[in-house]
């Protein structure tokens, strides 16, 4: 044997393999980051909108809808030029985005106006795949400055709640628990930063692992309610990444996807 060759063999494998991984390494690295900073942003982030990319006098597109005084509006507004009007109605109307996530937990911030005085709309966090169901998740109302909620036995109260002033309202559902946070304030910030009401029932256990819904729902409705800057992300913390647009596309595409539920 040629122990020069062989020497000379080895050492030129011993250089030549952690140059050629080293790089290989680095391309591997930065693929996996970009591809989990783009699932983060993808994941977290399930609906938001400013009403702006939907037509004034119509319900936003491919939401779901029973009624017809739920509507985009330029008559009172938050930000921009846009809010969704929740005008009135009868009982059991409603407006509603569908939800596509495999986590429990779901959070739903949102600007909220009540105009004049008595009883206003109802949030749902609903669990079930019809929407027209009202038990089985989150449900809280606006009433004579007060905000409250229905446990399937009684009306619960939460808190005050200043009616013809803008607020900012943050819910946490976890859905595997049948409870709920509610936060408000008067912006965003000191809403996130504010001492939560925690525990709250759902209106009776849920009936899915999961959120299938967010809906904003008439029921002796006679004042009316406001929405503006909807956010619903997966878990109980701010994301750390928001698009700064509206995200129209994120709510049609869910909306297609859980149109056929509906209609059970």
């Amino acid at each position: 044997m040629n122990r020069y060759k062989y020497n000379l063999n080895t050492k030129a494998t011993g250089i030549g393999t952690p140059r050629l991984i080293t790089p290989i390494l680095l391309v591997f690295v930065f693929v996996s980051c970009l591809l989990s900073v783009q699932t983060v942003i993808a994941q977290e982030i399930l609906v938001q909108t400013g009403f702006e990319e939907f037509t004034v006098g119509e319900p936003p597109t491919d939401w779901e809808v029973r009624g017809n005084q739920m509507q985009v509006t330029d008559d009172t507004v938050k930000t921009d030029g846009k809010s969704l009007g929740i005008l009135g109605g009868a009982n059991d109307d409603r407006v509603g985005v569908a939800i596509k996530t495999e986590n429990p937990v779901i959070s739903v911030e949102f600007w909220v106006y009540i105009k004049g005085s008595g009883r206003s709309f109802n949030l749902k966090v609903v669990s079930d795949e019809n929407i027209a169901v009202n038990d089985g998740g989150v449900y809280i109302n606006w009433n004579a400055n007060a905000v409250r909620l229905y446990d399937g036995a009684a009306w619960v109260a939460i808190g005050d709640f200043q009616f013809d002033a803008w607020k900012y309202v943050r819910v946490v559902a976890d859905v595997s628990k049948s409870t709920f946070d509610y936060y408000v304030g008067d912006d965003m910030e000191a809403a996130r930063e504010a001492t939560p009401v925690t525990e709250l029932a759902f209106r009776k256990a849920a009936t899915n692992p999961v959120a299938q819904w967010v809906a904003f729902h008439v029921y002796s409705s006679v004042a009316q309610g406001f929405i503006d800057d909807l956010l619903i992300y997966e878990g109980g913390e701010p994301p750390s990444v928001t698009p700064v647009e509206p995200k129209g596309k994120l709510t049609t595409f869910w909306g297609q996807l859980k149109q056929h539920s509906a209609l059970r």
